[in-house]
């Protein structure tokens, strides 16, 4: 999947800390599947505050979304919960954390939001009605990196293949020579003609992406046999 982020500055590093607070999701580094509403977040940005509309593009694996190692929520639609969740994250006091998820996907609530929250906590519009008051008169779509833990894995997913590579390679090595009591090129020469690093260097079937642990697992199941 891609996921687009737009901005009207150019950076190399995300820091989560200097994201503004009070949005949908809380504080994170919001994305959305939807390009041409990072185009605009873009433009808009820039028209505002200055600066250059620039949309950038990153890749992504949906499948991370249901690993039981991260804490995450989907919204698949707009109903009360994100309504409130929502309501949630504009409102916060300043300093206070929202909520403890390290990723949430869902839809984008409109600028109409505080006018028709200070209508809901003055009763003067029911739950259901503030709920359709903010919904999008278009679908939207936004997934956000709320921790660090899930920025790491977004940023590593980004990572230059052959990088991730080359450091798979000396876990690798080094793992071999602690057990094999091998020398550098010995264990170097083992990896380089397997067939794990074949498979390895064929960046187009991700195995990059995996933990280096994994792969010494296949890399050792190989070498049994």
């Amino acid at each position: 999947m891609k996921l687009y982020h737009g901005t009207n500055v150019e950076f190399e590093f995300i820091d989560i800390d200097r994201c503004p607070p009070h949005r949908d999701f809380g504080k994170g580094f919001y994305t959305t599947t939807i390009k041409v509403h990072a185009e605009q977040r873009a433009q808009d940005k820039a028209a505002k505050e200055g600066g250059t509309a620039i949309v950038k593009e990153l890749d992504f694996d949906a499948e991370i979304l249901n690993s039981p190692d991260l804490r995450v929520k989907r919204f698949a639609e707009v109903n009360e919960e994100w309504a409130l969740f929502v309501m949630h994250n504009r409102t916060l006091p300043e300093g206070e954390k929202g909520h403890e998820y390290d990723i949430v996907e869902g839809p984008v609530a409109n600028d109409k939001m505080f006018k028709q929250f200070n209508r809901y906590k003055r009763n003067l519009l029911k739950l259901a009605k503030f709920v359709k008051s903010i919904e999008h008169s278009e679908p939207t779509h936004q997934i956000v990196f709320c921790t660090e833990k899930a920025l790491d894995i977004l940023l590593d997913y980004n990572d230059d293949p052959r990088t991730k590579i080359d450091d798979i390679v000396v876990e690798l090595t080094l793992c071999l020579m602690e057990e094999r009591g091998c020398t550098d090129d010995e264990a170097q020469n083992t990896v380089y003609n397997s067939a794990v690093f074949a498979k390895l260097e064929d960046t187009t079937n991700k195995l990059y992406l995996c933990s280096w642990q994994e792969i010494y697992e296949m890399l050792k199941k190989e070498l049994k046999r």
